[in-house]
């Protein structure tokens, strides 16, 4: 968990850390298309995308199984699906307005 929030310009949002920590598996299926990350592989998936050069202040927190990242919010917590392809902010899909009501809301992936 350290290792990721140097990696970051801000503390993660409480109800996600909780998460990851009790959460040691790489990839969880939630649903029938959306993988969440686990702690043993949040890093090394921000890293491979780019994350934070294309979508400063967010972190990719898992994906569709079609091509479409699910990012967290870093400021206000705010869960949005963005495609691979095009990882801008301005291309961001809201999904939900807190990891809290991601989860309460069963993981959806978006559109």
């Amino acid at each position: 968990m350290d290792d990721l929030e140097a990696s970051l310009p801000r503390p993660l949002p409480a109800p996600y850390r909780a998460f990851l920590s009790s959460t040691p598996a790489s990839f969880l299926a939630k649903n029938d298309r959306t993988l969440v990350y686990g702690l043993d592989s949040v890093l090394e998936r921000n890293q491979t995308f780019e994350t934070h050069l294309y979508c400063p202040g967010h972190l990719a927190i898992g994906d569709d199984s079609g091509g479409r990242a699910i990012v967290l919010s870093l400021e206000d917590g705010s869960i949005s699906a963005v495609d691979m392809g095009a990882m801008t902010p301005d291309s961001f899909e809201p999904i939900a307005s807190s990891f809290s009501a991601w989860v309460d809301a069963g993981f959806p992936h978006g559109g």
